[in-house]
């Protein structure tokens, strides 16, 4: 059964926190077992990258950065991270913007040694751009090709309301690439109003595969893009329409991730369904080599998760054997932000993709609970299972747990004693099948 595994980092989880915001957007697996983490820190005067190493178990790697931290201070304004990439070297990518002179966000590229110092050989002293006019861009993706030119993707200012898709290649010593797009970036927009890039992954061919959102001019509803473009930085013909595959019959579709199976198909991880602050539900697409739906996956190449009837984003996915898993945000019950993670069946990639439905309207009561109160449980099964509910404090640790035994599908009721001895606090209650956890819900002791 999949657990937390306490003996990682202090009781199976690493927090840092230096500043008054911290933030982590990536996360890789090097080879070696360490572990990579990019985000952001400030104290909203200054505003810096973050680059972390931790090793194996979980604790700073005292060989990278200062005990294990990177910060880098690009210059006197806002600087965001959005993406990590390693180089087969061990250089470490980063992608996001900085804030020029001329308070512009630049989008960049920043490349790392393997100690989390910049590279003084990159591009200028480490940093690598292209030129700019206008105020908001920003590379919000990066890779690198087999021949070790770089790719960076996202989107650029055309005007002072409206974004364009935008790539750029650099050769390995981040310089401009002027044999890829015009003089080295593409800068398209397919209809005047917001076209943005979010992931891109780059196929054994040096072709680019990327995925994000296009707004349409005539009613403003935003649309899952997917689009292809060859090694000279020219969109490949027989992908899609000319290149372009655009998505959606709801008024919010976009793709936030996306990754390349084995034989081709492409599988794709954002939102569908209504305008914020309406509900809309993760989704999950799976695209055939050729660009066109996959009718064996979901339903006409689409599924679609709705937690609790709010607004929910699925953020990243990982291909796990004949499983994806995907990690996201959802809204509560009490319309408060959650981390979620799913896992969904592939079946060797011939399969439809299903979440693995256990129960639904599940409820706990009461909320507010003293020493030797009854918790009360409500729930429907969806298939016969068994349930672990553990208590968990503040801390991360699980204070009490409760194994319901073999349960049929149907409507269930379960009451708890409350432990005799509980401090009082916060607490989470953890509901799990089959080591997934399901549901999670506030609780409090007094």
């Amino acid at each position: 059964m999949d657990q937390l595994i306490r003996a990682f980092a202090v009781n199976g989880h690493y927090t840092y926190g230096p500043n008054l915001e911290n933030m982590s957007y990536k996360c890789l697996l090097k080879p070696d077992g360490k572990i990579l983490i990019g985000g952001h820190t400030t104290d909203y005067t200054n505003w810096q990258m973050l680059v972390i190493q931790l090793t194996a178990d979980g604790m700073p790697d005292p060989d990278f950065g200062a005990t294990g931290v990177s910060f880098l201070d690009l210059g006197a304004g806002e600087e965001i991270l959005s993406d990590l990439e390693l180089q087969p070297d061990g250089k470490i990518l980063i992608s996001g913007y900085m804030q020029n002179a001329q308070f512009q966000n630049a989008p960049i590229v920043v490349r790392l040694l393997e100690n989390g110092s910049l590279d003084p050989n990159f591009g200028n002293s480490g940093i690598a751009t292209i030129p700019i006019t206008e105020t908001d861009n920003e590379f919000t993706a990066v890779s690198v090709q087999s021949d070790g030119k770089i790719i960076a993707a996202g989107h650029i200012s055309n005007g002072l309301s409206w974004f364009s898709l935008l790539i750029a290649r650099f050769d390995e010593n981040g310089i401009l690439d002027t044999g890829y797009g015009t003089e080295g970036v593409v800068n398209l927009n397919l209809n005047n109003v917001d076209d943005e890039f979010f992931d891109m992954e780059v196929t054994a061919g040096n072709e680019t595969i990327l995925c994000g959102f296009t707004v349409f001019q005539a009613d403003y509803t935003y649309h899952l893009l997917v689009m292809k473009f060859d090694e000279n930085g020219q969109a490949v013909s027989d992908f899609g329409n000319s290149g372009i595959v655009i998505i959606g019959d709801t008024p919010y579709s976009f793709g936030d991730d996306l990754a390349i199976q084995p034989d081709g198909k492409i599988i794709i991880a954002g939102c569908t369904g209504d305008l914020l602050p309406a509900d809309n539900d993760w989704a999950l697409w799976r695209l055939e080599s050729n660009g066109s739906a996959d009718l064996t996956f979901g339903t006409n190449g689409l599924t679609t998760t709705d937690f609790f009837g709010n607004p929910d984003e699925a953020l990243g996915l990982a291909l796990y054997n004949d499983k994806i898993m995907v990690a996201g945000k959802v809204r509560n019950a009490s319309n408060l932000l959650d981390f979620a993670l799913a896992r969904y069946d592939n079946d060797n990639y011939f399969n439809v993709g299903i979440i693995e439905p256990v129960f639904s309207g599940f409820r706990a009561y009461p909320t507010i609970l003293g020493n030797q109160d009854q918790l009360n449980l409500e729930f429907s099964l969806l298939q016969n299972t068994n349930l672990t509910l553990n208590l968990v404090n503040t801390s991360g640790i699980a204070v009490s747990t409760f194994t319901t035994g073999h349960l049929e599908a149907g409507n269930q009721s379960l009451n708890i004693q409350v432990p005799a001895a509980l401090a009082k606090g916060l607490y989470l209650l953890q509901v799990q099948s089959e080591g997934l956890l399901l549901y999670s819900t506030k609780l409090i002791f007094q």
